[in-house]
């Protein structure tokens, strides 16, 4: 009797220290969700007016020029794009460039967001946006040669923002459909042959899904 009160008791404590170990990770990981979320809510963004607001929390933005790094790979799908273009524009920003002076490499702050261009073909560009502090004759080369640089010029953006993880392209075509659909009912066309842009401000391993921000957008008149 002694025996199996005892193995109830540690069997009951061995419980209690899994459910408690268990709890405790989870409230580390989403602890350091948190802070990973309030870092990237500090990086620098390009610059845009908020000119209209539609239904659905959609957003008429203008934007001002910024400078990219980009990358263009063989995928039709926003998904598959985005593992094959981050890591060449994310080791460019990380040093994998040649300053303009000196031949160094420079290792660049990081911004928001990562962009991805659907384009009018089955080829999908993927692209880091470069801090405001840089113009094309400052900022370092690309080592990669499938890495470009180039200035976005002034441009107006419908957008619409949704939460979740990495959207994969089920996701991204419904999203990118209520758009059409909001922007058709203000009578707003759409240009650039309606291609979607996706863009991503926040990591897809560390963040929670909750606090993460997707956004997917298409080229409006700036008439608007």
């Amino acid at each position: 009797m002694i025996h199996v009160i005892a193995s109830k008791l540690v069997a009951t404590w061995v419980g209690k220290v899994l459910i408690g170990g268990a709890a405790l990770l989870t409230s580390v990981r989403y602890a350091g969700g948190f802070y990973a979320y309030l870092e990237t809510e500090k990086l620098e963004r390009p610059t845009y007016e908020v000119i209209a607001r539609l239904a659905d929390g959609v957003e008429i933005r203008r934007y001002e020029p910024y400078i990219i790094a980009e990358t263009e790979v063989d995928a039709s799908g926003f998904e598959e794009a985005g593992k094959a273009g981050f890591f060449p524009c994310a080791e460019y920003i990380f040093g994998k460039n040649k300053k303009r002076r000196g031949g160094e490499s420079e290792k660049m702050a990081m911004t928001a967001p990562v962009r991805l261009d659907g384009g009018n073909n089955k080829r999908t560009k993927v692209s880091f946006v470069i801090g405001s502090n840089y113009t094309l004759k400052t900022v370092p080369k690309p080592l990669e040669n499938k890495v470009k640089l180039r200035q976005v010029p002034a441009h107006t953006l419908a957008v619409k923002s949704f939460s979740g993880p990495p959207p994969k392209d089920k996701r991204v075509l419904k999203e990118r459909e209520k758009l059409g659909t909001i922007l058709a009912e203000a009578g707003i066309a759409v240009k650039n042959d309606g291609a979607t842009l996706v863009y991503g401000y926040h990591d897809p391993f560390i963040t929670p899904n909750i606090l993460r921000r997707n956004e997917v957008a298409v080229l409006v008149d700036g008439r608007v």
